[in-house]
Parts: structure tokens; C-alpha cells; sequence
């Protein structure tokens, strides 16, 4: 009788074992893992910041102001502005048209200092040359939602770049300096930058065209680069 029990004991002994087994370490049959709810998730690569396609794609253009304090110089000449040599915010005026730039004054006290202009963008240098109406010029090519731009920086001392065309730029970098005012640097015009943004890749130098909707291939400048 006592051989039975003791036969009986160890069978309710390895059963017990064997469904606590089961039901404690092993996930039931045909369902769900019995991991709780609050164990650490499986890490998700983030998504591409650059919004959709392979990284780098759709990224923010990179613009910079040529000079200090950009937003407070344009005063004068914006872009788009129609002047005459009567009503120019600018005298004595000798041009007439639609303004194809905008034009970036000097303060006060930077009219007999250096004034370093800074490349707006990453590009190439391609052009730099004396120019009726603006003294030194230096054109660069640039992208802008990955179509080509020029960019026209006008009334430059050009001794002062020793960038040579085919050069590349890096946008913030300093490689001229503006041209002394009513100077053969800036054929006679007063101390400032004149900046033209030229869609396309071919050079265009133009300050002002006569018809208004030949300003659809120019971009105002100001909508990049007049921050701080």
C-alpha cells in the first residue's frame, strides 16, 4: 500500500513540474509571446530627415548673408524696384528699369574700412572682371533646389580676390572685399553690394531689364540670404 502512495507522490510531483514548466517559460500554443507588455521594444531605424529617398536627398538649401547685419542694409534699391534717374531712392541716377538685384549699403562707419563679402552659397567661381556700371564683378555658379543658379556680386575691389575662375567657393567664406566708394572699383557708384541671384547656368549681369516679367528669371536674394 505504501509502495502504491509513494508511486502516486512522485507521479503528482513530475506532472505539477512539468504544467508549471509549460505555462511559466514556454508561450502557449498558436499565440502571442507571454513577454509583458513593459519589456523594452525592438529599436526602429528613424526616419530620413531629409523627407523620403536615400538620406542627403531633399535637404534644406544652405544660404548665407554676404555680409554682416544683412537685413538691415537693403534700404535703397530692393529687388524689382522700377527706378528713373527722377525718381531713384539713389541720386545722381543714371540707370532706368526694373531692379534685377538687391543692393546691400554700407554703414557709416565702413566707408573707408574693408568690408569683407562672403559667398552666399557653395559653388564655383566663374567670372571675375571690371564691368561698365559696376566697377568689379565676380559671377558664381551655384544650385537652388537642385537647379543651377549664377550669383552676381557687383562693386568689388577685384585685386582683392585671388580666387580664379573654376575655383570653388564655400558658402560664409570671405573672398573679396567691397570697392572704395565713386572709385574705379565701382565705376563711380557708391560703397555697397550689389547681389543679382540669375536662374539658370548661363552668365547674366544685367542690374536692370525693361519689362517687368523679364524679372521671372531672377530671384530676389532677399528671400535667402537678409538674416542675421
Amino acid at each position: 500500500m505504501k509502495k502504491i502512495f509513494l508511486t502516486a507522490a512522485v507521479v503528482i510531483v513530475i506532472v505539477g513540474g512539468a504544467l508549471f514548466y509549460r505555462y511559466r517559460f514556454l508561450p502557449p500554443k498558436g499565440g502571442a509571446s507571454s513577454v509583458p507588455e513593459t519589456a523594452t521594444p525592438a529599436i526602429v531605424p528613424p526616419k530620413n530627415p531629409g523627407g523620403g529617398g536615400a538620406v542627403g536627398q531633399n535637404m534644406p538649401n544652405v544660404f548665407v548673408p554676404p555680409l554682416d547685419r544683412a537685413g538691415e542694409r537693403v534700404t535703397k534699391k530692393p529687388f524689382g524696384i522700377f527706378v528713373t534717374p527722377q525718381n531713384s531712392p539713389v541720386q545722381p541716377e543714371r540707370f532706368r528699369g526694373y531692379h534685377t538685384a538687391a543692393d546691400f549699403e554700407i554703414f557709416s562707419e565702413e566707408l573707408n574700412q574693408d568690408v569683407p563679402v562672403r559667398a552666399i552659397c557653395d559653388g564655383t567661381l566663374e567670372l571675375k572682371e571690371y564691368a561698365s556700371g559696376y566697377g568689379g564683378v565676380a559671377v558664381e555658379a551655384c544650385a537652388l533646389d537642385s537647379q543651377p543658379i549664377t550669383v552676381i556680386y557687383g562693386h568689388l575691389k577685384l585685386a582683392s580676390i585671388s580666387a580664379k575662375a573654376g575655383d570653388k567657393l564655400k558658402a560664409g567664406s570671405a573672398f573679396g572685399i567691397l570697392g572704395a566708394a565713386y572709385s574705379q572699383e565701382t565705376d563711380g557708384e557708391r560703397k555697397h553690394l550689389h547681389l543679382g541671384i540669375h536662374k539658370g547656368g548661363a552668365i547674366n549681369i544685367l542690374g536692370y531689364v525693361q519689362n517687368k516679367a523679364e524679372l521671372s528669371g531672377w530671384i530676389d536674394p532677399c528671400l535667402y540670404v537678409c538674416h542675421d
